[in-house]
């Protein structure tokens, strides 16, 4: 009988085994799919981990070199290394004294070998950092597996070892390294060497470290004197490491803010003084009061005021502010300008009434009451001529006369005024390559005398203090006469303005924005003095920049 149901079939046991095959080789392939799929997943969580420590790392390397700073700003001792931890990662910072006080490195040619103690002085008397970021410290050297180095660095910090001075090549001559003392090396690529030649058979270094420099364009020097009136100059170098990822930040130059910072900057002033149509401020601009202003000026840093709006009547939208605003900022002081400390760092003190004419590298000076006519005076490196109240006789006023030319670095101090009778220039303009500077400092006001021709030029950064009376008007750079002068033309001032009660120049229809009278602005901010001011100009409380900032 046939055990079969009708209209009914078993599976033939040929067709089950594909169906198994086909399964089983399925159920393969999406294994391997799933495989693949959480390696490429791990391997994006692992990609994405490095991006994320790679981004902590460089946030901890700048925080490292912000505490840094601060530290400088404090008063902290140099140099020094800071260490800490922020967030999950830590920070090694370097604070050094920069060698040369431009701030702005050398030029030199080195070469030679010296001779280095791992186990002298942890307080910084060696470190090498070099341009792919590696630093060697004291605390590398003495460990004895650590291999020579052959490469190229930023940063050499070294104390030579011995019981006598070693020597170097500086620029072709001899050079003597004491033994006292740490030397720094900065620049952007020196050849070096790092290596042990005293290596037990294991390979392990036994002892003393040698490292060999060969190259250009070096700044050179040793710890510079800190404290002496002039602007300290340093270098902070940072490195922020996150689970093993590192970052490093270099700031170069640090150093105190002086107030030839500012393109413009006033306390308060007679009214409504505006920013108008045609005026271009470079450098930031500061108002302890409103700021006021009409049509189309350009401002290409930051600018500031303590007010919270702009003064009233202003129209502010088609100004253009480059690098924004800030309004209701804090308020400003200069307090900080002391007249006893420049009087202290002066190269030449007269009294009473002086005139100066610069003339290239020299001044002509004339003071009756020291018995000068025209006396002829070399200029020397960054120079500040100071001239005093006298306390008794005639013309008693510590008040300067300028005019001319000048090739050289000169700040010239007035207790009492600055009066400017004629054209400040520059042997070479500032946008040429020059090297020269010219600081005008007045206890009361720097004022354009009527006599001053038209189209004048002034290159230099002004400061009028307003400190050597208790008018509240006084501290004005200002023109003489400025609303009964014929129109006369621009006054162009490169450099920069701070005045404690903003004095006018001239008066301007604001119907046709044309000049009634006096002259028309043309203020130029001399950019180089925001990190190379004029001699022992004047600082600001607790402000630091830096010259460059870079990140490796």
């Amino acid at each position: 009988m046939n055990n079969q149901s009708q209209g009914g079939k078993y599976p033939d046991s040929n067709e089950s085994g594909v169906v198994l095959v086909a399964v089983v080789c399925l159920t393969a392939v999406a294994a391997i799919l799933a495989i693949g799929l959480m390696n490429e997943s791990a391997s994006q969580l692992k990609i994405a981990g490095k991006t994320v420590n790679f981004e902590k790392a460089f946030y901890v390397a700048e925080g490292g070199a912000e505490r840094a700073v601060a530290y400088v700003r404090n008063g902290g001792v140099v140099p020094t290394n800071l260490t800490g931890a922020i967030g999950n990662g830590t920070y090694a910072a370097y604070v050094l004294a920069t060698p040369d006080t431009t701030g702005n490195g050398g030029n030199n040619t080195v070469s030679g070998q010296i001779n280095i103690n791992p186990n002298n002085s942890p307080n910084n008397e060696f470190l090498l950092v070099t341009t792919d970021g590696q630093t060697y410290d004291r605390d590398s050297l003495q460990n004895q597996s650590l291999q020579d180095y052959t490469g190229n660095a930023t940063l050499i910090r070294v104390k030579p070892k011995g019981n006598s001075d070693q020597t170097i090549t500086l620029n072709g001559a001899s050079y003597t390294l004491d033994r006292n003392t740490a030397y720094n090396f900065t620049g952007d690529s020196i050849p070096i060497v790092l290596f042990n030649d005293s290596r037990n058979t294991n390979g392990l270094a036994m002892g003393q470290w040698q490292l060999t420099v060969n190259g250009s364009g070096i700044s050179f020097g040793d710890d510079p004197e800190q404290g002496s009136g002039s602007i300290n100059y340093y270098s902070i170098y940072s490195f922020g490491i996150v689970q093993g990822t590192r970052r490093t930040v270099f700031l170069d130059g640090v150093h105190q803010a002086s107030w030839a910072r500012y393109a413009m900057w006033y306390n308060s002033g007679p009214g409504a003084i505006w920013f108008k149509s045609g005026e271009v401020l470079n450098g930031p601009v500061h108002a302890n009061t409103f700021i006021y202003l009409q049509g189309d000026p350009v401002f290409n840093a930051l600018i500031s005021s303590s007010r919270i709006s702009w003064g009233p009547g202003s129209d502010a939208s088609a100004v253009s502010f480059n690098q924004g605003y800030l309004l209701n900022a804090a308020s400003q002081s200069m307090a900080s300008v002391s007249f006893s400390a420049l009087l202290s760092r002066a190269s030449l003190v007269v009294t009473g009434n002086t005139s100066i004419t610069l003339a290239g590298t020299n001044l002509h000076v004339s003071n009756s009451r020291m018995g000068w006519t025209n006396n002829n005076f070399v200029i020397p490196s960054n120079c500040l001529i100071y001239a005093a109240d006298a306390s008794t006789g005639s013309k008693k006023p510590g008040t300067i006369d300028v005019g001319g030319s000048l090739d050289g670095r000169v700040t010239i101090v007035a207790e009492t005024d600055i009066q400017i009778t004629n054209h400040l220039e520059y042997a070479a303009h500032p946008t040429n390559s020059s090297d020269d500077a010219l600081g005008l400092i007045a206890g009361r006001d720097v004022v354009v005398m009527r006599g001053a021709p038209d189209d004048l030029n002034i290159f230099a950064h002004i400061m009028a203090v307003g400190s050597a009376t208790s008018a509240t008007d006084d501290g004005s750079f200002k023109v003489e006469d400025y609303d009964d002068r014929n129109p006369s033309g621009l006054l162009n001032v490169y450099g920069g303005i701070v005045q404690y009660y903003r004095g006018a120049v001239g008066t301007f229809n604001s119907w046709t924005m044309q000049t009634s009278s006096g002259f028309a602005k043309n203020y130029t901010f001399d950019g180089r003095f925001e990190t190379k001011p004029p001699p022992e100009y004047p600082t600001m409380t607790n402000e630091y920049t830096w010259t460059s900032w870079r990140e490796k």
